[in-house]
């Protein structure tokens, strides 16, 4: 299959993942090693445990983030978060 370049697919979760990796993590500076590459290996191992949320259109992105307002699917992230931040920080790979 192949796809036009006028549509483009996007996994929300990594802008949501990322945003609340931020907020929570890096600004907190709760980290034990913030280098880029810690930071990148924590939000794709979240981001490995968390189902992907697909679209092609702004719509479809405004909806998938509004409804990521709800606390509990917030608390799903962070506590992702909070699980791939321990495995990193234990392992770290650099």
């Amino acid at each position: 299959m192949i796809f036009s370049r006028e549509l483009s697919i996007l996994n929300v979760m990594e802008p949501i993942v990322s945003n609340i990796f931020e907020d929570h993590f890096v600004k907190a500076g709760i980290l034990t090693c913030a280098c880029e590459k810690c930071q990148i290996d924590i939000v794709l191992l979240a981001l490995n445990h968390l189902p992907p949320r697909y679209t092609s259109s702004q719509a479809g992105e405004a909806y998938i983030k509004a409804t990521y307002q709800e606390p509990q699917l917030q608390s799903d992230v962070l506590r992702e978060l909070a699980k791939a931040v321990k495995v990193i920080e234990e392992r770290p790979n650099h």
